[in-house]
């Protein structure tokens, strides 16, 4: 009788431990720091597809005329104005004095995607024009302006819904325009800067399809990553970051995201691409409005 009695109170003394283990593991999962957590998520990968045609020639980072001279109008910036779009800078040992041949596009499924850029100013007064033209036509299919965000920072650029639909196959480009005043009266002239890329719609595959969930998520973008979609995959990022800015799982897959911007045609895990695009500095900052 005391055999089995010793039996029973071992046995309910080892399912106690086992509960406060099984407590403790809980509370130590659910109280560690965030960055460990976000280790676990699934990594996003961006799958670099190639455009079909003629180089997409484009210009990822702000640059334009000089309206006084040699004097720039638009105040000096650390990283300049920048498209978040992926691009190939091509270097040619013949030409090593004169800048690289630079292309830049993505693909996106969307009737009206919405493209975004690092803005690197916190004048909301410095006129901006953002329009999207058909390049085999030749023509512009829509124009508006835009008023800067009041602080630096990745903003958005959207197609209005009164904007043509993109086509499925065909290339379009877009452009985003800034016009700096000379700051001066005695001083006439104005700073043109500008990025410009191209972009072409595609209808997304049912094996893509089958992967969405039905309201925007990092499984979402992952997936859009994966098969190519670059302006779908950062325009759910961007806006998962808006809404969420401490999410640390959003923060590491911003930056892995954007990591897969730069590539150059001589060694593709080269840093002089990654240094162009100031990957640490623009991958840090906020999504503004």
């Amino acid at each position: 009788m005391k055999s089995i009695l010793n039996s029973i109170l071992l046995g309910i003394l080892g399912l106690a431990i086992a509960v406060m283990t099984t407590g403790s593991l809980s509370s130590a999962i659910a109280t560690q720091p965030p960055w460990q957590l976000a280790q676990r998520a699934p990594r996003i990968v961006y799958v670099r597809r190639e455009v079909s045609g003629p180089p997409a020639g484009g210009r990822y980072r702000g640059g334009g005329s000089r309206g006084i001279g040699s004097q720039a109008v638009c105040p000096t910036t650390p990283v300049p104005l920048t498209a978040l779009v992926p691009f190939e800078e091509i270097y040619d040992k013949t030409r090593e004095k004169l800048p690289p041949l630079v292309n830049v596009w993505g693909f996106t499924t969307a009737e009206r995607p919405t493209f975004w850029v690092y803005n690197p100013y916190n004048n909301s007064a410095i006129p901006a024009k953002f329009s999207i033209d058909d390049e085999s036509a030749g023509q512009t299919l829509y124009e508006t302006s835009v008023t800067l965000p009041k602080q630096p920072g990745v903003m958005a650029l959207r197609l209005s819904n009164s904007a043509p639909v993109l086509q499925p196959g065909k290339r379009y480009r877009w452009f985003l325009s800034l016009t700096c005043k000379a700051p001066t009266a005695t001083a006439a002239g104005t700073d043109n800067i500008n990025v410009e890329a191209v972009v072409i719609r595609e209808l997304p595959k049912p094996e893509l399809t089958s992967q969405l969930t039905a309201t925007p998520s990092l499984q979402n973008a992952i997936a859009y990553a994966k098969a190519g979609f670059w302006y779908d995959a950062l325009t759910i990022l961007a806006e998962l970051r808006q809404k969420q800015p401490q999410d640390e799982t959003l923060k590491t897959a911003w930056k892995e995201l954007l990591s897969g911007v730069a590539l150059d045609n001589l060694t593709p895990t080269s840093e002089r691409s990654r240094q162009n695009f100031s990957l640490e500095t623009i991958s840090s900052q906020p999504v503004v409005n």
